[in-house]
């Protein structure tokens, strides 16, 4: 589902930034901004690209939140108490300070004019309190990953936390010389995603054994990596040789995988 897209430009303050952007409404004053707020509407993404749009906004608020699906994309950010007044008037919000990191402004503007800007990020910010990279994907929703999940490879260079970045247009989370792909983070992280991403695949194998497979090497795992299953079993079941796995089987897979028995489908 697209949201509407709102952008806040008082009038004598137009950026220019976000020129390229095709946006449902061009916000130029008080009465524009009530207006859009009185406008029901499913979901809607507003974008306040400096300080004045920030104020224009932040003094047309109403009184009472209503209950629409609003998200907020600021360059500026919000001081004091406004932070809880624009916090109450959206459900999501993404602002530029306190550590987060947006995309570039030419790679920003195509992920929030693409269809499929849910599946890209636009940024995040380091949380080293609780060993984590906070992401916001193009409809500002928010996904948090482990930096456990960042290990390694044999033979692909260590993550950097200090050297946070999204790159190549929303696809990229880099961590110094370590790249992950957006659509691993969100096949692993996001149930919706994985589902979605099967959906779109078609010709992939639809069986258990292809399901079982796609999560393997999701997890880098190999096929003898399975206590109590041998791995000539895991190649079976991958081929297709084995239609109905025992459920025991199955358990033992869903176990070492981190997953419950009734997600096993889902990869």
């Amino acid at each position: 589902m697209n949201a509407q897209l709102l952008l806040v430009e008082p009038r004598g303050h137009a950026t220019g930034k976000f020129q390229r952007l095709k946006v449902a409404s061009r916000l130029h004053a008080q009465s524009d901004v009530r207006a859009a707020m009185l406008k029901r509407s499913v979901y809607s993404l507003w974008i306040a690209p400096s300080e004045p749009a920030m104020a224009l906004l932040l003094g047309t608020l109403p009184r009472r939140p209503r209950s629409e699906d609003r998200r907020l994309l600021s360059l500026e950010r919000a001081r004091g108490e406004a932070q809880n007044l624009v916090h109450a008037h959206f459900r999501f919000v993404v602002s530029a300070g306190d550590g987060v990191r947006l995309s570039p402004i030419a790679e920003l503007i195509e992920v929030l004019g693409s269809d499929n800007r849910a599946d890209l990020f636009i940024g995040g910010v380091v949380l080293a309190a609780q060993s984590a990279v906070l992401l916001y994907r193009g409809s500002l929703e928010p996904i948090t990953v482990p930096f456990n999940w960042f290990a390694s490879r044999p033979g692909s260079p260590d993550p950097d936390i200090t050297q946070f970045a999204i790159t190549d247009h929303g696809q990229t989370v880099r961590l110094g010389d370590y790249e992950a792909a957006a659509d691993a983070i969100l096949y692993e992280f996001d149930e919706d995603y994985r589902h979605r991403a099967k959906k779109r695949r078609l010709e992939k194998d639809e069986s258990i054994g292809g399901s079982i497979r796609r999560l393997r090497l999701q997890k880098g795992l190999r096929q003898s990596d399975f206590p109590g299953v041998t791995a000539k079993e895991i190649a079976r079941i991958e081929h297709g040789k084995v239609k109905k796995p025992h459920r025991e089987t199955l358990q033992e897979i869903a176990d070492r995988t981190g997953i419950t028995l009734d997600q096993l489908h889902s990869f």
